[in-house]
């Protein structure tokens, strides 16, 4: 029999041992939570992250700040056109009611918050789809004007150009205090792509929500997969196996003879339906560039042209494979060739793949087409990541103007802007995308997921030196892929000239 005293003893070293543990253990959980924040699930059943106290959030509103109900003024879309396309009826910038529709609401709270917070008013400086012009022509006359008619613009991409290529008309966002574009809701990529000389004066966030909407990819046809047991598509694509080759077997085992005409055309069911310009988004999305940068940070024409060869080699070809593939251009006798012919097409399970802007799959939800949504594939299975472009007829991207008379008041409401955005905005554009009404595909989310985080910018695109854009076009048009190498060293000497005068404006020569 144990003495009292042992017993005594050995609980002794029982309770020790229990709180060295527990400490343990807590000090283990601090320390996760550190990196981790906890997870919380509220009434309705979504789970969302509480951050501990210890890792403040990315956005804090700076502190004692009122604007005293300052208009703030946007040049951007105001989502009041009367058009074919449900996009062109949202604005990111300006709500002035909820009205039930998800993503215009997300704006209205958006707004509503950070009016609240800094005491401020939105505006707008309208542009109604389709008159793009108006982004380059009101931007320029403002600013050769000397007028402060707004604080930043929402500019559209194939804008840019007339924009960014002249001196002293925009601000260099790397440079304005209350900027910080090392933020999650700036894509980084775009400023570090769009930098010239360290300027960076046009920057996407999750504010350009038309660059959400133009991001381009691959729309597959869920009901022509089950028909012809076409395997896990998503899987292929997270197994890094999702590349052009994949996607031509597929394109030529589903393509048939509807009509019984003896060949393959628009009337029937068709592997792709695609544009010629889509070449480029090929090159780009294989990581490639036209005009990559110097140490220096200044583009210059010189691209990898084996790459570049062997890319156009493989994706021209079948752009022209009449047995497996018809262009958007060959479609004729439509008001709109993609809304009245095409997407209903694909809706009806004759077409297998189609490449086109993300905006496409409002319509598409709308027709109760059953799709997937993938990125571009890859060249080949030694590429490393999947690449994305956005398109520039539509994606936006925000720069501050050289008239704008206060840069850290701008910053301030920009950075605003980028975190509510962030916080409600994009999250009801994923939702209402990705959403049917029969189901949700968390599938197609992750893999928008994986565009958004890969987006790639080539500034020959954007800038349109030497009209590069047209040579590659008229190249995937002819079917001449094999001449890409001398065309581009034929329009050498222009592509350099558009670049040099680009750098003489932004005085970088």
């Amino acid at each position: 029999m144990k003495s009292k005293k042992t017993i005594k003893f050995t609980l002794s070293l029982l309770l020790l041992l229990f709180f060295t543990i527990s400490t343990l253990i807590s000090c283990q959980s601090s320390d996760n939570n550190t990196n981790n924040p906890t997870q919380s699930q509220s009434a309705d059943g979504q789970i969302s992250s509480v951050e501990e106290e210890s890792n403040p959030p990315e956005f804090t509103p700076v502190a004692g700040i009122d604007y005293g109900g300052y208009k703030f003024r946007i040049l951007g879309y105001d989502g009041k056109a009367a058009a074919i396309w449900q996009v062109a009826a949202i604005s990111e910038i300006i709500a002035e009611e909820e009205i039930g529709e998800p993503i215009h609401d997300a704006v209205y709270k958006r707004n509503r918050e950070i009016e609240a917070l800094y005491n401020i008013e939105f505006d707008i400086v309208p542009v109604t789809y389709p008159k793009r012009d108006d982004f380059a022509d009101k931007f320029t006359k403002a600013v050769f004007a000397g007028d402060d008619n707004f604080d930043a613009a929402f500019v559209l991409g194939m804008s840019l150009p007339k924009i960014l290529s002249r001196n002293n008309m925009t601000r260099n966002l790397s440079e304005i205090p209350s900027l910080d574009l090392s933020k999650s809701w700036w894509d980084q990529k775009s400023a570090e792509a769009m930098s010239i000389g360290g300027k960076v004066n046009a920057v996407i966030g999750d504010m350009n929500l038309y660059s959400a909407f133009s991001t381009l990819c691959v729309f597959a046809n869920k009901q022509l997969m089950k028909e012809y047991a076409i395997e896990n598509l998503y899987q292929s694509v997270r197994d890094g196996k999702w590349t052009w080759d994949v996607m031509y077997d597929i394109m030529k085992n589903v393509s048939k003879d509807l009509n019984g005409d003896g060949k393959i055309d628009k009337d029937d069911q068709v592997g792709l339906f695609m544009q010629y310009a889509h070449v480029q988004t090929a090159i780009n999305c294989a990581g490639e560039f036209l005009t990559p940068k110097n140490s220096d940070d200044i583009p210059v024409f010189e691209p990898n042209m084996d790459k570049i060869a062997a890319i156009a080699s493989k994706v021209i070809p079948i752009f022209h494979d009449n047995n497996a593939t018809v262009p958007a251009e060959a479609i004729s006798g439509f008001n709109n060739q993609f809304f009245d012919f095409i997407m209903p097409k694909f809706r009806d399970g004759e077409i297998m793949f189609l490449t086109d802007q993300l905006l496409l799959s409002f319509e598409l939800r709308s027709m109760d087409a059953d799709f997937a949504i993938l990125p571009f594939p890859k060249y080949d299975e030694n590429q490393a990541n999947y690449g994305s472009m956005i398109s520039s007829y539509w994606a936006t991207f925000t720069v501050i103007p050289t008239t704008c008379t206060n840069v850290e008041r701008t910053g301030n409401i920009l950075e605003a802007m980028g975190y509510y955005s962030q916080k409600y905005v994009m999250p009801a554009y994923y939702d209402i995308t990705v959403t049917n009404k029969l189901m949700r595909d968390d599938d197609s989310l992750e893999m928008m997921e994986f565009m958004f985080n890969n987006r790639q910018f080539d500034l020959a695109y954007f800038y349109e030196w030497g009209g590069i854009n047209d040579i590659l076009y008229n190249l995937s048009f002819s079917g001449k892929a094999d001449t890409i190498v001398s065309q581009l060293e034929k329009n050498d000497g222009k592509i350099q000239k558009g670049i040099q005068k680009t750098l003489e404006e932004l005085e970088l020569n």
